[in-house]
């Protein structure tokens, strides 16, 4: 495997061997979408702050926002992370009100986990100090410029499961 020596300048990569192959691309791809995970959880994380309410806890909110009450195996699954990180996550968020366990009548030993009134009121105040935010970032993209981006990230987290599937089964 041949490695090309690159650098940033003004957010511009410049390989010093000569053109990137599709590899190298692909490894630029990954580091930007780490550079944009980590920016982004700062971001939020600077939003939220004073409402002790962690970038992964906002996610597992939106969730259950969004889907209405879950199991913690279910979470994860969507998530691509592991059940005990989902159950940490909602462990923190039922200690602090946010989120109440309930019996899940399909499932004895797999309650389900719901927002609160107190867990919907702050997901609500969070959505609501994010949306300037992501309206103003909107406007630097055309939308076929998103909608590339989107379709890219979600074909390479399908291969990505993919993958991880095969490792699994062997």
């Amino acid at each position: 495997m041949t490695t090309h020596l690159s650098f940033c300048i003004d957010k511009s990569v410049v390989n010093l061997v000569g053109p990137m192959t599709k590899t190298d691309k692909m490894v630029a791809l990954t580091r930007a979408v780490r550079a944009a995970f980590n920016r982004l959880k700062a971001l939020t994380d600077d939003l939220h702050g004073d409402l002790r309410i962690t970038t992964a806890m906002r996610a597992v909110m939106e969730t259950l926002s969004e889907s209405g009450p879950v199991t913690v195996p279910q979470i994860a699954r969507a998530k691509g992370v592991t059940r005990q990180h989902i159950q940490l996550l909602a462990d923190a968020l039922v200690k602090a009100g946010l989120a109440a366990v309930k019996d899940n009548p399909a499932h004895k030993r797999s309650s389900l986990i719901a927002l609160t009134e107190k867990g919907k009121r702050a997901f609500a105040k969070m959505h609501a100090r994010e949306a300037p935010v992501v309206q103003e970032m909107a406007w630097e993209f055309d939308e076929r410029e998103l909608e590339r981006a989107i379709a890219v990230l979600e074909r390479l987290a399908a291969r990505i499961d993919e993958r991880l599937k095969g490792e699994a089964a062997t």
